[in-house]
């Protein structure tokens, strides 16, 4: 057990009421789990394990909530400077992705220089003035001003390095439904491939009691349009997915193997031919309201997955990875950190061909909190290591901002949010998916992209615009 601790001075830098969700990360990538706390302005970190690491924690940075960092830490007797060690963090992680890329070919702007140079003198101000936590917050938002420009001319220049080579980057764009859209025409417009979802209390209420009707007619109509469909999650093992009569088999692995396998079967066995790619499980690697325990987990899906591949060899099998930077691990009682979560399946023998990342800002016990379009890249390319395609799903985010904002200001901060996402996916080669993850609200917790009254986000608008011109 090792203790780092950090001395706050700023009264609203960091967000005291998600603090049990900071962690340390590696610099091979690796995720330790703290157990945080705040007292008297002193910040105190237990890890399980004493390696040099740099500390992740959500803080409010320009009026909304985003997770920054420090550089690699030793632990240390002295107390550190929280404020000024995420300025350090922020500033050393702008300095190695700026140098990284432009290394690799990326073409620098004056504008960006300009900031960049704007952010360094910020930090060495901080280091002398008397002010030392307000001057280093201030160097914080520049730090990200020059990062919000490193990442728009990196989606930039990589999109259209990658449209020289192709006319159409091949990345499949869709959106999950639980039926075929009033406003079809505008779906058509916006998305090229659909989730089909196939929850199992909502298809097998009662025991050998399908329910079919609906499924049947979205597929018909994907299958009419010629859309790419995607079926599941077959299973989600984060939320209450199981039947109100599987209750009764609750703790029983051996007989909720038998019962899971056989949805599974039934499942797919229906589509044969007209639904190729599922997602047989998602949320695996946190886990949630079914009692499951990490290993159990693990077992349940390598089950699940060989139950599909018994009915097409040919199937394209993907899970989806649910807080994919590990803000689970401090809060919960498991130990894999998510890649390593999806490598242990995979040399335990599950045969999977896609990974699909869930991408949900928010607060929620199955959301990843806040971060920058520079993490979403290096989340991406550190996922790119597996040699899978990835699929990205994400959803409207939460709010956010202060209550005193208009919701004027939350529908557009919401779609820059997606917009930035997509084109962050468009720049990467190993991404072959873009989905968002709810069209209509029935009853579900992710933003609408549609509303009661068939009232259209504006983010649907962008999507159409960036798929028929990314540029």
């Amino acid at each position: 057990m090792g203790l780092i601790q950090f001395n706050v001075e700023s009264d609203d830098l960091i967000v005291q009421s998600e603090i049990a969700k900071a962690d340390f990360v590696t610099f091979d990538g690796r995720v330790i789990a703290a157990q945080s706390q705040l007292s008297n302005r002193v910040l105190s970190c237990l890890r399980g394990q004493a390696d040099s690491s740099k500390l992740r924690i959500l803080c409010t940075l320009n009026g909304r909530h985003l997770v920054i960092q420090t550089t690699s830490l030793r632990e240390n007797q002295m107390i550190y400077n929280l404020e000024m060690e995420l300025a350090r963090g922020e500033l050393s992680r702008l300095r190695n992705f700026y140098a990284l890329w432009t290394g690799a070919g990326l073409k620098s702007t004056p504008e960006l220089d300009d900031t960049i140079h704007a952010a360094h003198e910020a930090f060495r101000k901080s280091i002398f003035t008397d002010r030392q936590s307000y001057a280093a917050i201030q160097s914080i938002a520049l730090t990200h001003d020059a990062i919000d420009l490193l990442v728009l001319v990196y989606t930039s220049q990589r999109i259209a390095f990658r449209k020289q080579r192709t006319r159409r980057i091949p990345m499949f764009i869709g959106c999950r439904l639980i039926k075929p859209p009033e406003k079809s025409e505008v779906f058509l417009e916006a998305f090229n491939a659909i989730i089909v979802r196939t929850r199992w209390n909502v298809v097998e209420p009662n025991d050998g009691d399908y329910q079919w009707d609906e499924l049947d007619s979205l597929v018909d109509w994907a299958m009419e349009n010629g859309l790419f469909i995607l079926g599941g999650p077959l299973l989600d093992l984060s939320s209450g997915c199981f039947p109100e009569w599987m209750s009764s088999w609750k703790g029983d692995l051996l007989n909720l193997q038998s019962f899971t396998s056989d949805f599974v079967e039934t499942v797919v066995s229906r589509y044969v031919g007209r639904i190729r790619h599922w997602e047989v499980v998602s949320g695996a690697n946190r886990g949630g309201v079914n009692d499951l325990s990490e290993e159990q987990r693990l077992n349940l899906i390598i089950r699940a997955v060989e139950a599909a591949q018994e009915v097409d060899e040919q199937i394209q099998i993907s899970l989806r990875v649910i807080q994919p930077w590990g803000e689970y691990l401090s809060t919960t009682e498991n130990r894999l950190p998510p890649i390593q979560f999806v490598d242990t399946l995979r040399r335990s023998g599950a045969k999977l061909s896609e990974v699909n990342i869930d991408l949900r800002f928010g607060n929620g016990d199955i959301q990843s909190l806040q971060r920058d379009m520079l993490s979403v890249s290096q989340l991406l390319d550190h996922w790119s290591l597996l040699q899978l395609p990835l699929n990205v799903m994400v959803a409207l985010p939460e709010r956010v901002f202060g209550i005193d904002d208009d919701i004027a200001s939350l529908v557009t901060w919401q779609a820059d949010v997606v917009e930035d996402l997509m084109l962050m996916c468009l720049s990467k080669e190993r991404v072959s998916g873009f989905f968002c993850l709810n069209w209509r609200d029935d009853g579900v917790l992710d933003g609408a992209l549609v509303g009661e009254r068939q009232t259209i986000h504006p983010v649907v608008q962008r999507i159409s615009q960036i798929r028929n011109d990314p540029d």
